[in-house]
């Protein structure tokens, strides 16, 4: 059969989506296929628990989106054509310990800094001091992020001529932990940061994890996490119409199996059911480095060992939603209700807190509880019914339990039973007032999606070894694959990295290059 497009894109997340919208805006024909019959991958919202109560499986505050193009400059016409909008809290994000002691972030540095010195004046200090370092060379960083990932060596010698970037280069080859402990001393302090940074998914003790703490920083002022409108779908829909509206197609439904190679050349795709969809000109496909020997036939051996050898983020999560009748009574006053996102700390000590992640990492539930909750229906009340109300509710566990991965079918249940008495604990009414819930383990993530192997949401480990121009893998960080000319990977696995960070734009620059297509019309930061 005749090929029909110029470019057929393997999966409908939002990255793929993001390089369909952007190749479609530049004039080159795109087909995406999807396997469910929605799209949006992690980038989805559902009627998970009671009709006309809207969730969020799997992203929900949008961080990294706030300072990429698509926002910025909407180069795709999200917001000002597609109806794309968000709505901002008072605080992004805060800790609630069980005494009712609290910790914000807000947007405003001083407001902060202020909440901050409640604890301790030199955490306040040294605060203000990184986040005012990163005002400074966090655009710069930042625009690495939205392009092809610069080589790493490149990357370290920019940072090594300039005298602010010798310290952000330290803290690449640092953990978290000892960022946190050089520049904190308050246990509590320490805690709230050290947690933030754990929602990365790599234990914070691990080295190379360290710069985390610096763009959690800098992001938390310069463009802060926003929510939403109408659900996180709404995002994905938004991508949808750009690509539709500029004469993309995206068919649903459609399993692909494999990547067809024929002398060296990657020009179509198999489904499940055997049908081969062509290409004109090239395939974009979500495949997890874990599986690409798998998925692309005539591979090079040493390709497909080097991209299955990467390694995973430490742990995992379950994704718990609830309906409810009405919004939490928190015991430490309505503070959780204007946040983003809530972070939970029972009271421990410092090393306690610290053990938290030795018990992750051996395949144990916690022995303390940490979680991180929000309700999205007080910043948008058109996720649930009148004066009702929606639960996200984050606790991180590990995806291998002790006695296999399949325990979690069995547990998962009585799993949910402990979050809803833990959340008691700090706002009591929560309990009671649930209507209806869900929840996923890590293992129904992994069946939902092959990107979230191993219930991994961030597709790989977020190390420095596995950054930038070494995302997964050396040899495949431009998104091409060698020995399949045309075929480029595409997904959390691969530069910028996880979350939802627009990581489409630079996959679609690097095959907008190869294909000497002029971008410079719709790409102008």
């Amino acid at each position: 059969m005749s090929a029909k497009f110029d470019v057929v894109i393997v999966g409908a997340g939002h990255n793929c989506l993001t390089a369909a919208a952007y190749l479609a805006r530049s004039g080159v024909s795109v087909q995406v296929l999807e396997q469910h019959d929605f799209i949006g991958g992690g980038t989805v919202s559902r009627e998970l628990t009671v009709p006309g109560f809207i969730h969020d499986p799997h992203a929900t505050g949008i961080a990294h989106l706030q300072a990429h193009p698509i926002v910025t400059h909407d180069e795709l016409g999200l917001i000002s054509r597609h109806g794309l909008e968000f709505a901002y809290p008072d605080a992004s994000f805060m800790t609630v310990f069980d005494d009712g002691e609290t910790l914000s972030c807000y947007k405003d540095l001083d407001r902060t800094c202020a909440e901050i010195a409640r604890f301790s004046e030199p955490d306040a200090a040294s605060y203000r001091r990184m986040a005012e370092f990163m005002a400074g060379i966090g655009p710069v960083v930042g625009m690495a992020m939205n392009r092809p990932a610069p080589g790493f060596g490149a990357f370290v010698a920019m940072l090594e001529q300039m005298p602010v970037g010798r310290e952000l280069l330290l803290a690449m080859l640092k953990s978290a932990y000892d960022v946190v402990i050089e520049n904190f001393e308050h246990p509590r302090v320490r805690m709230h940061f050290l947690k933030w940074a754990a929602e990365t998914l790599c234990g914070p003790e691990e080295k190379t994890t360290g710069i985390n703490m610096f763009f959690l920083i800098g992001s938390s002022h310069s463009a802060p996490g926003g929510l939403v409108k109408g659900g996180t779908q709404k995002l994905s829909n938004a991508l949808r119409a750009a690509i539709e509206d500029n004469g993309g197609e995206i068919r649903c439904g459609a399993q692909v199996k494999r990547v067809l190679v024929s002398g060296g050349t990657a020009r179509a795709v198999e489904l499940a059911d055997g049908e081969v969809i062509e290409a004109r000109k090239a395939v974009i496909a979500a495949i997890h480095p874990h599986m690409l020997g798998a998925m692309v036939e005539g591979i090079d051996s040493g390709v497909a060992a080097r991209a299955a050898a990467t390694h995973g983020s430490l742990y995992a999560e379950v994704s718990f939603h609830c309906a409810l009748s009405e919004r939490p009574k928190w015991n430490c006053g309505e503070g959780p209700n204007n946040s983003l996102g809530v972070n939970l700390i029972d009271s421990m000590e410092f090393e306690e807190f610290r053990r938290i992640f030795d018990d992750l990492r051996y395949g144990d539930i916690p022995k303390r509880f940490i979680g991180h909750v929000a309700c999205h229906t007080n910043l948008d009340p058109s996720r649930a019914p009148e004066s009702k109300h929606t639960l996200y509710y984050i606790h991180l566990v590990p995806f291998e339990l002790r006695g296999g991965a399949q325990r979690w079918d069995e547990v998962k249940e009585k799993h949910a039973d402990y979050l809803l008495e833990r959340l008691g604990r700090y706002a009591p009414n929560v309990p009671g007032a649930v209507m209806g819930r869900h929840i996923e383990s890590p293992l129904d993530m992994q069946r939902y999606s092959r990107s979230f192997t191993r219930g991994d949401v961030m597709g790989l480990g977020s190390y420095i070894y596995q950054s930038l121009g070494m995302r997964p893998t050396m040899e495949l960080a431009q998104y091409r694959v060698p020995g399949a000319q045309g075929l480029y990977l595409c997904g959390p696995f691969m530069h910028p990295g996880g979350g939802v960070t627009g990581g489409g734009r630079p996959v679609a620059m690097r095959v907008m290059d190869d294909l000497g297509v002029d971008y410079s019309k719709v790409i102008r930061a």
